[in-house]
């Protein structure tokens, strides 16, 4: 996760075609979540931003998949006004798997 001036960015690495939407573990090279939607006509990444902006509790316009659209790693940017507590949250949710 890097932090920068009004923004912060994640490797995301999504599984497509899962039986829910979750966040299934934060490995050292991305958040790995599931999505429920199949992994066509950009259905898995519309249902993935929709779902990081629920779990991060932002607006889905500051979510941007800046790389890998077409593929199951991808470079995910949120904008913020605050992007250190938008960080805060996604080291929350990681934290919140490792406890489980």
């Amino acid at each position: 996760m890097r932090i920068g001036a009004g923004r912060v960015t994640i490797q995301v690495q999504a599984r497509p075609g899962s039986g829910r939407n979750r966040i299934i573990r934060v490995s050292e090279r991305a958040l790995v979540v599931a999505i429920n939607a199949p992994a066509e006509k950009g259905k898995a990444n519309e249902e993935l931003i929709d779902f990081l902006a629920r779990e991060v509790d932002v607006p889905r316009s500051s979510i941007e998949i800046v790389r890998g659209a077409g593929a199951r790693m991808k470079l995910v940017q949120i904008a913020a006004a605050l992007p250190e507590a938008v960080a805060a949250r996604v080291r929350h949710l990681a934290e919140e798997l490792e406890q489980k």
